[in-house]
């Protein structure tokens, strides 16, 4: 075990939620969890800290059958199948060997850079594979590759097609200092209240880890009753994002950042379906605007977050306007002003102070367009 920092860094989505999920692990046993500005993660992991203590926290964190029995492992329906305790701890200990150096202070390297988490004793006729994950190149007599061992959700046998669905193959090589990080990831998944369960991906171990605490704050309690659309999810993460953290999104808006669900299947016939719902990059952007976010929130209207998400600026006026001339009425409103009330406008504080509310859409859409048209100068002054 050793106290030299494990540097890790975003490679795909399946990778990052493992990473969040390990620092979820980690978070309350004592380890050093820097959140670097580069993107990056480097985890100090104490000498004290060893397998038995992650594995406590790792199985507390994991969800439970109705009769406390573990859901992730040790059955062959569990969710990493056909794995044991004894396994789990191994891979926690392959983790703990590690000794990847520091990386120094900066931007990432241009190739897969998350660096070596074990160096072990090459075998010498052994094959050499590459990891799928870290880009790290290990021989072995005994690889392990990216097989349903590691998901009977997310992640079919060798015989099926079912990877195809999540950009992966069973004959993918897993090294073992990421084994035990992909077992991770079902701690970054949140479910909705629909059965489906969600991560948000992004390009920044700082922003996956702040957008999906917001998310599941805001969406991973809801009732039965109440189903959000992906594109509201992230909307709202990212607008919570805008008004809680001291820095903004900065050079992430213009990266790729989305929603990756699992749909449970409906019948016995049917696989789990994977989707990836993402947002342009200029709608990240304006909802990233503090001042923005923080008009969004205070309206709390998902129909005026639709015409943001849209891009619909037009309608986002035509509403401003229309509960402008209602609220000037002072009450003495006819069917159809109160028709436009109950189909446009779903909180009571709303209703009842519709000029208000017209005043904080036309603020809002003096803010985006000032944004936007900043956005257009800069472009223009630097082509």
């Amino acid at each position: 075990m050793s106290q030299n920092p494990i540097i890790l860094y975003p490679s795909n989505w399946l990778y990052n939620a493992g990473v969040v999920g390990l620092i979820r692990v980690l978070d309350g046993l004592g380890a050093g969890i820097d959140l670097r500005p580069d993107g990056s993660v480097a985890l100090t992991i104490p000498v004290t800290l060893d397998d038995e203590h992650i594995f406590k926290k790792w199985d507390q964190l994991s969800p439970k059958s109705k009769k406390g029995g573990s859901l992730v492992y040790g059955w062959k329906d569990a969710y990493y199948a056909n794995q044991t305790e004894g396994s789990v701890r191994r891979r926690i200990s392959s983790l703990l060997k590690g000794d990847a150096a520091k990386a120094e202070d900066g931007p990432s390297p241009p190739s897969p850079p998350q660096g070596s988490l074990l160096q072990g004793d090459p075998a010498k006729d052994g094959k050499e594979f590459s990891c799928v994950f870290c880009g790290k190149r290990v021989r072995t007599k005994k690889p392990v590759f990216l097989n349903q061992a590691y998901s009977r959700h997310l992640l079919g046998s060798e015989k099926s097609f079912s990877n195809m669905y999540w950009s992966f193959s069973a004959t993918d090589f897993v090294c073992p200092g990421c084994e035990f990080i992909i077992m991770c990831h079902h701690l970054a998944l949140f479910r909705l209240a629909d059965g489906s369960e969600v991560f948000i991906n992004a390009p920044s171990f700082t922003v996956m880890h702040y957008l999906n605490k917001f998310a599941f704050e805001a969406f991973g309690a809801s009732s039965a009753e109440e189903a959000y659309e992906k594109r509201h999810i992230l909307a709202v993460s990212l607008t919570e994002y805008a008004q809680k953290m001291e820095t903004t999104l900065g050079v992430w808006t213009g990266m790729n950042i989305e929603i990756v669900s699992r749909l449970a299947k409906r019948s016995e016939k049917e696989r789990d379906r994977i989707e990836f719902f993402s947002l342009p990059p200029e709608v990240v952007r304006v909802l990233s605007d503090r001042r923005i976010a923080s008009l969004l929130s205070q309206i709390g209207e998902f129909v005026i977050l639709n015409c943001v998400l849209d891009q619909d600026f037009s309608r986002l006026m035509e509403i401003g306007y229309r509960l402008l001339r209602i609220g000037l009425k002072n009450g003495e409103w006819g069917k159809a002003e109160r028709d436009f009330l109950n189909h446009t406008v779903r909180l009571e504080k709303n209703r009842r102070n519709p000029a208000q509310t017209a005043e904080k859409i036309f603020k809002l859409c003096a803010l985006i367009e000032e944004k936007t048209k900043r956005r257009h100068e800069y472009e223009w002054r630097s082509d």
